[in-house]
């Protein structure tokens, strides 16, 4: 019926989201990875053969596939930042200046070719804005407790009426 707003709780949702987008940025790492080991491997087999123009063709592929793995590691080191400034705001408890630290990381992810050209990268980008959407929502900045000192000559006075109490409490009643 009613919606807790945790920013604790949130967070965490936030952080479920990002290892869900960060493993299958992993995942697409690692078969892009392997593929291009293959590619390679089919490369200097027809090298060897002498079938340059093949073997020029895999060179190609093989370019084009380092190109994407250099851009999934920029995604996943993203992730990683991302995943850290959650996990460091959950164990302090400090969800104020979470936010902040979030958009403009996001946003950077945002601007990756990659992240605009693969959709199923965009709509793990579009989960992951919302859930930092929905943890800026929950943050209201708690209330100031401001603490101004007296002045000095207050000070002074409130003293000396403490001290002036406590002689007449050890004075010998006679």
């Amino acid at each position: 019926m009613f919606k807790r707003n945790d920013p604790l709780r949130k967070a965490f949702e936030t952080l479920y989201t990002v290892r869900l987008f960060r493993d299958r940025v992993s995942r697409l790492y690692n078969r892009l990875d392997e593929r291009k080991n293959e590619l390679r491997a089919r490369m200097l087999l027809l090298e060897s053969r002498g079938e340059s123009y093949l073997a020029k063709r895999y060179a190609e592929e093989t370019v084009k596939l380092e190109g994407l793995l250099k851009n999934l590691a920029t995604i996943q080191l993203v992730l990683d930042k991302v995943d850290i400034a959650l996990q460091h705001a959950i164990v302090i408890r400090e969800f104020n200046t979470l936010v902040l630290e979030l958009k403009p990381l996001i946003e950077d992810l945002s601007k990756l070719p990659l992240i605009k050209n693969v959709p199923e990268m965009g709509l793990l980008l579009a989960d992951l804005e919302e859930s930092v959407r929905e943890l800026a929502e929950l943050q209201t900045s708690p209330p100031s407790i401001t603490y101004s000192a007296p002045s000095t000559s207050e000070v002074k006075a409130v003293l000396e009426e403490a001290r002036e109490a406590l002689k007449k409490r050890l004075e010998p009643t006679t």
